[in-house]
């Protein structure tokens, strides 16, 4: 029976530790409090933001990270937590975590990692009160677009200017054709 039980606990570990790996962005929390309820509702909103609720025992999810790239979180790994994965955009699974923590207290964001940095909560936070990534990026167009259409405005009055000079010489000249 004991065997069965490590080898149940083995497989448990891979599991967690493929699903981790896989990951880009791993946000470490605290749910102590949370009822089944707020869980289910808590697993349906990062569903929508295409991510998942991992709720593992500790000693498992540190075995799971033990040889991983993201072991650097197993400091956030205390007590009952609760890991949020996500494939790709960070910014979708903290404004999602961080709503959800504001309506339910219990929950606390620890910190998390994204491509290879180490996120504190504020850090998460922080993140989380930033636009979406498609807002920045046409932020960003604008910006980078206004030189050139200044330059392109700026040009065109260039070239109205020599046109109100042609036409106020032409009716200066009582309507004959300059040149």
């Amino acid at each position: 029976m004991a065997k069965v039980a490590l080898e149940t606990k083995k497989i448990m570990v891979k599991e967690i530790a493929s699903r981790i790996n896989s990951a880009e962005t791993l946000i470490v929390t605290r749910y102590k409090g949370l009822s089944a309820q707020d869980m289910n509702e808590l697993r349906k909103e990062l569903k929508r933001a295409a991510g998942e609720y991992l709720v593992v025992k500790d000693s498992m999810v540190k075995k799971a990270l033990k040889d991983s790239v993201s072991s650097m979180i197993a400091e956030f790994i205390q007590g009952e937590v609760g890991i949020a994965v996500h494939k790709s955009d960070l910014s979708i699974v903290s404004k999602a975590l961080v709503k959800f923590s504001k309506e339910h207290e219990p929950l606390k964001i620890c910190g998390g990692f994204s491509d290879g940095t180490i996120l504190s909560n504020q850090d998460i936070i922080a993140i989380a009160a930033l636009p979406y990534r498609d807002v920045l990026l046409t932020r960003l167009a604008i910006v980078l677009n206004s030189p050139i259409r200044g330059l392109a405005v700026s040009l065109s009055g260039i070239i109205c200017k020599l046109l109100y000079a042609l036409n106020g010489i032409k009716d200066k000249k009582g309507g004959e054709n300059v040149g």
